[in-house]
């Protein structure tokens, strides 16, 4: 039992493995779909999108920092839920398998119990067949016990004569 609970274990993981990964190449993947925008049909004029020096706005460089973090964050997360969802799915197959090899053990005592009833009723009919042959035999040896003693009572009463 330990033995499959291991190797289910061990599967478990390697699927959460594999799901993580296909999960990462999916999400990565459609991140660079996101970029394929064509530069060259829209109309740039620098002179005139420029605004003045006091109207700009600037844009902290840190950001790309924390979205890929918070990016790894959240597929770390998901490689969780997926590790979790992997493991109760196991354990509910070792549940189940394991319900299996009960019943299987179950059937198989009660077909054992059955054999040894039969087995035990066929020798019970057997030693009461036996039991009466062995009377039969007992009844038939009396009768020829007397018919010998008849007989010799017989011979002896011609012999005495």
């Amino acid at each position: 039992m330990k033995k499959i609970f291991k190797q289910l274990l061990g599967l478990a993981s390697i699927a959460s493995i594999a799901a993580g990964a296909v999960y990462y190449f999916k999400k990565k993947n459609a991140e660079d779909d996101d970029f394929d925008d064509d530069f060259d049909d829209e109309d740039f004029d620098l002179d005139n999108d420029l605004k003045s020096a006091a109207d700009r706005e600037y844009v902290s460089l840190n950001t790309g920092v924390q979205s890929a973090a918070e990016k790894a964050e959240d597929m770390a997360e998901d490689a969780e839920e997926v590790l979790q969802e992997t493991v109760k799915a196991a354990e509910e197959k070792a549940e189940d398998a394991a319900g299996t090899v009960a019943a299987k053990a179950e059937d198989a005592a009660k077909k054992v119990e059955d054999a040894v009833k039969a087995t035990a009723k066929k020798a019970e009919d057997t030693a009461k067949s036996a039991a009466q042959k062995a009377e039969d035999v007992a009844e038939t040896v009396e009768e020829k016990t007397k018919e010998t003693l008849k007989a010799l009572k017989g011979s002896d009463e011609d012999t005495s004569k």
